[in-house]
């Protein structure tokens, strides 16, 4: 399917205390979300873009993430034992945020040498990225080097951490992507006709190909873990998502049950009026009668 950016948003921009509400919702969660409940960064990542120019529209979108996190308040990784390993995989989004910009994603998990990952549960996550990127990129494929080039310098950045620790890499780091022109791009497989369009800093990561530090390769993208940090999807997605990049056990929605939140938002079809993830947005909502103290909102609380 084509992928739009959304149109401008011209709703009602934020007042000076809604803005302050805004932005300390975001603060309280990106810590949260960076840590642990890593499929709120999409979610955050546009909040805080607009944080400072925050409209109603964006006060909406901060009520829903308040009803996902009320819907899923105890969030767990599970990290396996393994050879620590770096794994990376990379993916990008063409044109999916507003002023024409791209999105890259990257999930980073540890594994183990010689046996190959485990496409379908991947390790608990030691990075996510997800942002957008500051340049207005000219195609899909450049899109696609683009995140490469991002989450290489993030992994250049572990590969030294994990050296710091006697975990030194002594192989190239296996980087996974699904669009096959980064990936030719990256092996010298692919030459780019109009070399003036690509931005010179994207032939960093050849650079560091060569100089085998990087291993990049293609797979489809229904298995490249880091699309699901690229957009905003949706709610069967993130039902169906969900279980790969957290640990889910046998209950994943142990306190509200019946709560819909962000997954199915029709408040209009629930039995009980004191749903956690609705109590939530009627907190969200009074931000005109003072700050929401998000010690009040039940099971919004990061677990250890």
């Amino acid at each position: 399917p084509v992928q739009y950016a959304e149109p401008e948003d011209d709703s009602t921009p934020l007042d000076k205390h809604d803005a302050k509400h805004l932005q300390e919702v975001i603060g309280t969660f990106l810590f949260y979300g960076r840590a642990v409940d890593n499929t709120m960064l999409t979610a955050l990542s546009t909040l805080a873009s607009a944080q400072t120019k925050g409209t109603e529209q964006t006060m909406d979108a901060l009520v829903q993430l308040l009803d996902y996190a009320a819907t899923h308040p105890d969030a767990k990784v599970r990290f396996y034992k393994s050879d620590m390993i770096l794994y990376v995989h990379s993916d990008a989004s063409y044109l999916s945020e507003a002023k024409a910009r791209s999105r890259v994603g990257g999930y980073f998990y540890l594994g183990n040498k010689d046996k190959p990952p485990d496409i379908l549960k991947p390790n608990g996550h030691i990075h996510v990225e997800s942002r957008i990127m500051k340049n207005v990129m000219a195609a899909a494929s450049e899109a696609g080097i683009g995140a490469l080039f991002h989450n290489g310098q993030e992994a250049a950045h572990l590969r030294n951490v994990l050296k710091e620790i006697d975990r030194e890499q002594t192989e190239p780091t296996r980087v996974t992507t699904d669009n096959s022109t980064a990936d030719g791009f990256a092996n010298k497989r692919t030459k780019i006709g109009r070399s003036k369009a690509m931005d010179m800093r994207f032939y960093w990561i050849q650079d560091r190909v060569d100089q085998k530090q990087f291993r990049i390769h293609w797979l489809q993208g229904e298995n490249n873990h880091g699309d699901y940090f690229t957009k905003h999807h949706p709610p069967s997605h993130h039902t169906k998502m969900r279980p790969i990049y957290l640990h889910t056990g046998n209950s994943a929605q142990s306190h509200t049950p019946d709560c819909r939140g962000v997954l199915i938002p029709s408040p209009g079809s629930l039995s009980s009026q004191a749903c956690d993830c609705w109590r939530a947005s009627a907190l969200a909502r009074q931000v005109g009668c003072g700050s929401l103290n998000l010690a009040t909102v039940p099971h919004l609380v990061v677990s250890s």
